[in-house]
C-alpha cells in the first residue's frame, strides 16, 4: 500500500502543509472548526500516518515520556499506567514503560535508557528513597516527576495519597470496636516511603491507645504464612493489617484456606480495594487507593511542566476511599 504524505493530505484539505503540521501538533492557533475538522475528515479518510521521527527531527520534540515502575505485575501499576496514558495520549504524547523490578540498579540502567532516548519527561515510582540516586536525571535537564512514593530531601513535585490520615481513620474505627493487638504485616519497608509512613501510621496510633503493635516483615509467601500462623496464636482480640494490596490478598487467600472465620477469630484491614475484598468473605474493610486517578493527575501536572517549563515542587495528595465493609 503507498504511504500518503503529507503533502497529499494539504492538497486534499485545501491548506498548506504547515496547517497540516500544526494540525498534527496540537498547536491550533487560530485555525477554525471547520478547518480542523475537514483536516480530521481528510486524515481518516486517506488512512494518513504522520512520522513521529520526522515530527521529531523538525520540531526537536520527541513527544516521549518515560514512565518507570517499581512493579509491573502490580495491580496499582496497571491502573496507574492507564491513567497516565490516558492523559498523554490526548496530548498527542507517547509513553515508553519500564519495568524496574523492585531494583535499584536495574532502575537506573533504565532511566538512562529513557535519557538515551530524548524523552521529554519522566514519570517515576521510585525504588529508592534517597533523593541522590536520581541527581543525575536534573544533570540532564529532564522535568522528572515522582508517583506513590516519595525521596529525601523532597527535591521532586510528586503525586501520592493521603497515606498517613487514611490509615489512621480506618485504626481508630478499630480500637473503637475493642481491639487489643495489632499487627501490621508488610513487604521490607526500607527505601520504600508509602509502607514506612503507613507502619508508622498504625503504630502511633494504637500505642496512643495503650493498646500493643508489632510490624512483621515479610519477604515471601512462606513467611507470610509463618507470621499469620503466629499471629492466629495470640489470645486477644486482634487485626491484622496489610500494607499494600498484594499482602492484603495473599493475607485473605491464608486465612480463607485456614477456614478462619472472619472477624470472629481476627479481623483484616489495610491497602488497596481493587473491588475485589467486596467479594470475600464478610466483605473486607480496606483503603482504595485511586491508582488511575493519580496517573491522570501525574501525566498532567508533568506535561505542565514539559509544555510551560515552570517546575515547582509540590506533593499532589489524590485521597483515597475507605470502603467500610466488615472484617473489622
Amino acid at each position: 500500500m503507498k504511504k500518503i504524505t503529507i503533502k497529499e493530505v494539504a492538497e486534499a484539505a485545501g491548506v498548506s502543509k504547515t496547517t497540516i503540521s500544526r494540525f498534527l501538533n496540537h498547536n491550533y492557533g487560530n485555525m477554525s472548526k471547520e478547518t480542523k475538522e475537514r483536516i480530521a475528515e481528510v486524515i481518516q479518510r486517506l488512512g494518513y500516518r504522520p512520522s513521529k521521527q520526522a515530527q521529531a527531527l523538525k520540531s526537536k520534540h520527541s513527544y516521549l515520556i518515560g514512565v518507570v515502575v517499581a512493579d509491573i505485575s502490580n495491580m496499582y501499576s496497571s491502573l496507574l499506567l492507564k491513567g497516565i496514558g490516558t492523559i498523554l495520549e490526548r496530548s498527542g504524547f507517547q509513553m515508553i514503560i519500564m519495568d524496574a523490578g523492585n531494583s535499584v540498579s536495574r532502575e537506573k540502567e533504565l532511566l538512562q535508557r529513557l535519557l538515551d532516548q530524548s524523552v521529554e519527561g519522566i514519570i517515576l515510582q521510585p525504588s529508592a528513597r534517597q533523593s541522590e540516586q536520581y541527581e543525575f536525571i536534573k544533570k540532564h535537564n529532564i522535568p522528572l516527576l515522582l508517583v506513590d512514593r516519595q525521596t529525601e530531601p523532597k527535591q521532586w513535585p510528586s503525586v501520592l495519597t493521603n497515606n498517613v490520615t487514611a490509615t489512621k481513620e480506618v485504626l481508630e474505627k478499630a480500637l473503637n470496636q475493642g481491639y487489643e493487638e495489632f499487627f501490621v504485616l508488610s513487604e521490607p519497608i526500607k527505601n520504600v516511603s508509602t509502607r514506612e509512613l503507613r507502619s508508622q501510621a498504625v503504630v502511633q496510633t494504637v500505642l496512643a491507645a495503650n493498646k500493643k503493635c508489632q510490624i512483621i516483615e515479610v519477604n515471601s509467601k512462606e513467611e507470610l504464612i509463618k507470621a499469620i500462623d503466629t499471629i492466629l496464636t495470640n489470645p486477644h482480640k486482634k487485626l491484622l493489617f496489610a500494607s499494600n494490596g498484594r499482602v492484603l490478598m495473599e493475607s485473605l487467600t491464608v486465612l480463607i484456606n485456614k477456614e478462619i472465620t472472619l472477624p470472629d477469630e481476627i479481623g483484616i484491614t489495610g491497602f488497596d480495594d481493587w473491588s475485589l475484598t467486596a467479594l470475600v468473605g464478610p466483605g473486607i474493610t480496606s483503603i482504595e487507593q485511586p491508582s488511575q486517578k493519580i496517573g491522570e493527575v501525574a501525566a498532567a501536572e508533568l506535561l505542565k511542566i514539559v509544555v510551560e517549563n515552570s517546575e515547582q515542587p509540590v506533593e499532589f495528595i489524590v485521597p483515597s476511599t475507605i470502603r467500610w465493609r466488615k472484617s473489622v
